[in-house]
């Protein structure tokens, strides 16, 4: 099959990549930092905390990110964003990235936007986007969720007028809209799109799984090694590019290791009321909570570091599973009262403590929650390379890192704040062997 490299804004995100290629049975890797890029795959990603940065660091990481998946040659290049498109000018945004994409790969015409994943509730219909909470589908700037999100509420649900206000040129992207699909005039439609001079972009329907297997399709037929073909997206069209007719499969390998003598750790900083469901549902059912002291949300209080390590090791090896957060949800007066937490700072945070437990044989599965923290979370573990150990919810799998890190061998579960049943933590602990 053709080579497939992606760029993903965040960690979460990025597994959620890994896990469409694997459900195809790809063979993919993740590489984070400065790792050397692996042969023995067809599928690779490079990820990085860019959604939660604006300005220059943005600029920064995101050409670092596209030159080096670039020079793996891939025949299609995926810029994976949120599938509900968290953005804003200021923090992590789309448009910019896609001018970052241009400025690579000059040349190579509008780059069609694709964010939409049907079988995780994700859809794009006349330009706007949609996604499902509760069994019950809302426009982006009417989701419950999103249109509250901490860092890049939604205010719009059509894509083309949020990056019209992310591109410095102002431009609106134009669009396939869906009787495209229906009437056959589709790959028609992409074509004339492709070549529509003084556009970065264009938007692409799609409500069903046929709808993205139509732009993988020409998608593949585009790229070559020398000028990939370039698409903004989600795990929706990772999926299809992987399960296209034309590709061939291989076995993918790496099996999730089970550990019923240690307890389960997870360490959360999401604010999403998704994630405060399921830390309050994981209580319930006797799991040790342990809030994150609100004076370490801001600063590094050494001493405080260690009392708070020395609480969740005592949990730990009472045989207790345990649960770290951050808030419960933004009512929680840590979140409420405070400024605005710096992602890097809590990310590292969490990180090193979930390192912590596992290089003291304390735990050996970590769960990980929260898109915007959760790269520096991985950082701070010594993560290099990560690779799907198996299926488990949707855009939630379980990943190993691969090579030395300080969470060598342990079952690692990334999740995004909107992701994941209720009672994830204990299917995550039924799962691993306790």
């Amino acid at each position: 099959m053709p080579r497939i490299g992606f760029v993903a804004d965040d960690l979460t995100g990025a597994a959620d990549v890994l896990a469409q290629a694997h459900a195809n049975g790809i063979n993919a890797a993740l590489v984070i930092g400065d790792a050397p890029l692996p042969e023995d795959v067809q599928v690779l990603g490079v990820a990085g905390p860019a959604r939660s940065l604006g300005g220059q660091e943005f600029d920064a990481l995101v050409r670092c990110d596209v030159a080096k998946i670039a020079g793996w040659s891939p025949e299609v290049l995926l810029y994976k964003v949120c599938s509900t498109f968290d953005s804003s000018p200021a923090v992590g945004s789309i448009g910019r990235g896609i001018e970052l994409l241009h400025e690579r790969f000059e040349g190579h015409g509008p780059v069609p936007v694709v964010p939409a994943q049907p079988a995780f509730g994700r859809y794009t219909a006349f330009g706007h986007h949609f996604a499902s909470y509760k069994d019950q589908v809302y426009r982006l700037d009417l989701h419950p969720v999103m249109s509250k999100h901490p860092a890049t509420p939604m205010d719009d649900s059509e894509l083309s007028a949020i990056l019209a206000q992310q591109l410095s040129s102002g431009n609106e992207p134009a669009l396939i809209a869906l009787p495209a699909h229906e009437t056959g005039d589709f790959a028609r439609q992409w074509k004339a799109a492709r070549q529509n001079p003084g556009h970065e972009a264009f938007v692409v329907d799609a409500c069903t799984e046929a709808h993205l297997d139509a732009a993988a399709e020409e998608l593949l037929a585009e790229g070559t090694a020398r000028q990939p073909a370039v698409v903004v997206g989600s795990g929706g069209i990772m999926a299809a590019l992987t399960r296209n007719p034309g590709s061939a499969t291989s076995t993918a390998g790496t099996t999730v290791i089970a550990h019923p003598q240690l307890p389960v750790l997870a360490v959360s900083a999401s604010a999403s009321s998704t994630t405060a469901q399921q830390i309050a549902e994981a209580a319930s059912h006797g799991w040790v909570e342990i809030p994150l002291p609100a004076e370490l949300l801001h600063g590094s209080d050494e001493a405080l570091r260690q009392q708070l390590s020395a609480q969740v090791a005592q949990a730990l090896r009472s045989g207790q599973h345990v649960v770290v957060h951050s808030t419960r949800g933004s009512a929680d007066p840590r979140f409420a009262a405070s400024a605005a937490v710096d992602p890097g700072h809590l990310g590292a945070l969490i990180g090193d403590l979930a390192a912590q437990m596992a290089q003291a044989q304390l735990t050996r599965d970590i769960a990980v929650f929260g898109g915007d923290t959760s790269s520096h979370a991985l950082i701070a573990m010594g993560v290099t390379q990560l690779r799907v150990a198996g299926q488990f919810v949707t855009a939630g799998p379980i990943v190993q890192s691969h090579g030395p890190s300080r969470v060598a061998g342990c079952n690692l579960l990334l999740k995004g704040g909107q992701v994941g049943p209720k009672d994830i933590l204990q299917r995550f602990a039924q799962l691993t062997g306790h």
